[in-house]
């Protein structure tokens, strides 16, 4: 499904999409089945290992989205080879995730554009301590800069800057009053847009491990800023303008 079919599906009937934070209702009407996809892709020195660190994390904010919208996502882990264009396209939403620099070639970065341009929609976020290898978690933010170089690459047209705090982003669903941070170099969320369509969005501030066992490792307060803003960050890219 893309992400305009699932907006002209959720614009269909009288069920609100949103719950506005209250929680969705059991007898609540969801649309067809969405499927989540984690972007799979080398990284730097060949290493095909690093993008798929702790997939829990992804299926919990699965559960966070199904439970406090009325968004109907497949609780599957799906994976979408960044060479393979064609199955790219079928996920309308792509995280991409990892400690280590990636290594992008042309053919990875026609795709990447293409797929942007078609109306896909890339979080991409760095992982900062994964499998440790790439430094403590104060300084390791080397996934972030190096997407940070290629995104303006990419689609040169498009503008690449921090997302300020009224961006819509951060009240999608709940009201965020700041960018939560996990852990790393907290450089904030940068976000790529085109003709006022938020295309790729950035960070260097480990959502991801939030949802994982943020509890345990951040305290509840930060896990639950982290959910709420993965599910902002989907609720966002998903229903935006076409």
């Amino acid at each position: 499904m893309t992400r305009n079919e699932f907006i002209k599906l959720m614009a269909v009937g009288a069920a609100s999409f949103l719950d506005l934070g209250h929680g969705a209702s059991a007898n609540q009407v969801r649309g067809a089945k969405v499927q989540w996809g984690r972007l799979k892709f080398l990284c730097a020195n060949n290493n095909d290992l690093n993008w798929n660190v702790h997939p829990n994390g992804d299926l919990n904010l699965i559960d966070q989205l199904n439970e406090k919208s009325s968004v109907n996502l497949a609780k599957e882990w799906n994976v979408a080879e960044i060479t393979n264009m064609e199955k790219m396209t079928e996920f309308p939403f792509l995280f991409m995730h990892a400690e280590a620099p990636p290594q992008l070639d042309d053919l990875v970065r026609k795709n990447m554009r293409e797929y942007l341009l078609r109306g896909g929609f890339l979080y991409a976020e760095d992982c900062v301590i994964g499998s440790g290898t790439q430094g403590n978690k104060k300084t390791n933010d080397k996934f972030f800069l190096k997407m940070a170089d290629e995104l303006p690459q990419i689609l040169p047209e498009a503008k690449f800057e921090r997302l300020p705090i009224d961006h819509p982003l951060f009240e999608a669903l709940f009201n965020m009053k700041a960018w939560p941070h996990m852990q790393g170099t907290p450089h904030g969320p940068w976000g790529l847009t085109l003709n006022g369509r938020l295309l790729a969005l950035l960070s260097p501030s480990d959502l991801h491990c939030g949802w994982t066992n943020g509890a345990r490792w951040f305290g509840a307060a930060k896990a639950e800023a982290a959910l709420k803003m993965g599910t902002n960050i989907y609720i966002h890219a998903m229903t935006q303008n076409a």
